[in-house]
């Protein structure tokens, strides 16, 4: 049981910015994933039920993004961002993992990091409305989740130590585990609001699906394979998709 928890703690320190005391740091699994994803959702759903005591709607769901993107430590954003502007940029593979290491952030990762940011806002902003912020639970670990399938399928690129390091971890079985706790997760989640939400789900399945398929083919001629840092693209555009599609429902 303890081995399990400092496995827990380890992917926590990793994926978040919540403390926690380790006693070693071992291997990244992602089987613990969509419990992250459930962590995050969880801290914010208790700060909306504070916050909805003294703000209004449009001052919450900017205070909430702002908590859980202070959560993730900006980490996907980050990713994105280095996306945005390796892949955007026009220029070589060498040229592009240039740019994607560099620490500072160009014209496309701003552009793209302040569209999505203020989109989230609004989604973020409907959520409160429709009084369902409770379902940032599936989009927190749904895009976790699915990511999960990123790394035991996708060939990393050779200039990713970071995708390297976590497709080598990776096993089948985790992702197994990985899915029994996403349909257990979202068992119980059903059974609290009795809210299925299958069309939004099935079609951010679908959705993240062909994105992830997209962009596997365009790092795979741009970089030779995926990246940390189109990770953290996955998960950012996954939960936008995923929002984007509730609202549409």
């Amino acid at each position: 049981m303890s081995q399990l928890i400092n496995n827990f703690f380890t992917a926590l320190t990793f994926m978040t910015r919540i403390p926690v005391k380790l006693k070693e740091i071992s291997k990244l699994k992602l089987n613990y994933f969509p419990l992250i994803g459930l962590l995050l959702a969880v801290i914010v759903i208790l700060a909306e039920n504070f916050l909805a005591l003294i703000f209004t709607v449009e001052i919450r769901a900017l205070l909430l993004l702002i908590i859980y993107i202070y959560l993730t430590g900006a980490l996907h954003l980050d990713g994105l961002g280095d996306f945005a502007d390796g892949f955007f940029a026009g220029r070589d593979q060498e040229k592009t993992i240039k740019i994607m290491h560099d620490s500072n952030s160009g014209i496309f990762a701003l552009v793209t990091l302040i569209l999505l940011l203020g989109l989230k806002y609004l989604l973020f902003k409907e959520l409160l409305l429709r009084d369902s912020i409770q379902t940032i639970i599936i989009m927190a670990v749904l895009a976790r989740y699915l990511l999960g399938y990123v790394i035991i399928f996708i060939e990393p690129a050779e200039s990713s130590v970071l995708a390297g390091a976590l497709k080598k971890d990776a096993k089948t079985i985790d992702l197994f585990y990985s899915t029994l706790v996403t349909a257990f997760i979202f068992f119980i989640y059903y059974y609290f609001t009795e809210s299925l939400l299958l069309y939004p789900i099935l079609i951010s399945v679908v959705l993240i699906s062909l994105l992830i398929f997209y962009l596997d083919r365009w790092a795979s001629r741009k970089l030779g394979g995926i990246t940390g840092d189109i990770y953290g693209t996955i998960i950012e555009l996954g939960e936008l998709i995923f929002l984007l599609s509730l609202a549409a429902f």
